[in-house]
């Protein structure tokens, strides 16, 4: 294989096309070096992987992009996954489409498994993320959080600021800027409550769903301590002793957990906490029970004394 061609793969991030292969080498060699697995074949028509290339979704956008032609910029859920912070089951991101920002002339329904969005806001702040050219991660948290299901916007908040793809200041910076364009006032509520100490989806969207309903905004990851111990909650609030955790269908698989879990919400019955737990069917099915129920708390827990 050719020097010049080596580079130029190597320049372009490990994809191709057919025709810069077949400057270099006969059609029987690319047969050869597609049936070997030196080379992949991608979803594009024309368009090959180095085969030493991870099978993994930088070298699925570069090839798209070379395939789009230009240096198109990912957005929206691409650019999520780049930073870590994409929401969606390994199944869903690897069957949607790709998204890129690009020329408003670019029709869609000629693409394959591509979206290009025209963009009101310029690329000039766009970032090289695994090779690949993206929007930054407060731009892509703030437009995925704006424009995909509302019970997700500050679930996305909240994991863009734990994956450390930007900062709150960077959060509160870029909702300002997108003043105007559709989905923006979920940002303006959501934004400064967006916290990086909570530690899965789940509890962000049953957080949501308390903010949402006027409730007083508790605290993330709150620690209780007492008599040498001390325990955290995934959200409570302080001046009224109640908490509230949300269980996965992890939670409890063995008897020392379970000892565990009665022994801490003993320990806290005993301090005068009221703990309610909640699950994904509280969380998305019965939202509206799940609230009162913690209302109903709140008001006849009125603010308490704390004990030193």
């Amino acid at each position: 294989m050719s020097q010049s061609f080596v580079r130029l793969v190597a320049r372009q991030g490990g994809v191709f096309t057919r025709d810069q292969a077949l400057e270099r080498h006969p059609p029987a060699r690319i047969r050869a070096e597609l049936r070997s697995g030196r080379w992949r074949r991608t979803p594009w028509r024309g368009i090959y992987v180095d085969g030493e290339q991870p099978d993994e979704l930088p070298s699925l956008v570069r090839a798209a992009a070379l395939w789009l032609g230009g240096d198109l910029v990912a957005c929206h859920s691409t650019a999520a996954l780049l930073w870590g912070f994409d929401l969606r089951s390994d199944t869903a991101a690897a069957t949607d489409r790709l998204h890129f920002l690009g020329p408003a002339a670019m029709d869609n329904r000629l693409l394959r498994q591509l979206q290009v969005h025209p963009s009101v806001l310029d690329t000039e702040d766009a970032v090289l993320r695994n090779g690949v050219w993206c929007t930054p991660g407060a731009r892509t948290a703030c437009d995925v959080a704006r424009l995909g299901a509302p019970i997700d916007t500050l679930a996305t908040l909240d994991r863009a600021l734990r994956a450390g793809a930007c900062t709150p200041e960077q959060l509160a910076h870029e909702r300002v800027r997108q003043r105007g364009l559709r989905g923006v006032r979920r940002l303006d509520e959501l934004v400064p409550v967006a916290d990086a100490r909570s530690e899965s989806p789940m509890e962000s969207r049953m957080r949501w769903r308390f903010l949402v309903a006027r409730l007083p905004p508790p605290a993330v990851q709150l620690e209780v301590r007492g008599a040498g111990r001390r325990h955290r909650l995934d959200v409570g609030w302080e001046d009224h002793r109640v908490g509230a955790e949300f269980d996965g269908l992890e939670a409890h698989m063995t008897r020392q957990q379970l000892a565990a879990d009665r022994d801490r919400h003993n320990w806290l019955s005993e301090r005068d906490w009221r703990l309610l737990h909640f699950t994904a069917v509280d969380v998305y099915r019965r939202a509206e029970a799940m609230v009162e129920q913690v209302r109903r708390q709140l008001t006849a827990r009125r603010t308490v004394i704390m004990a030193p």
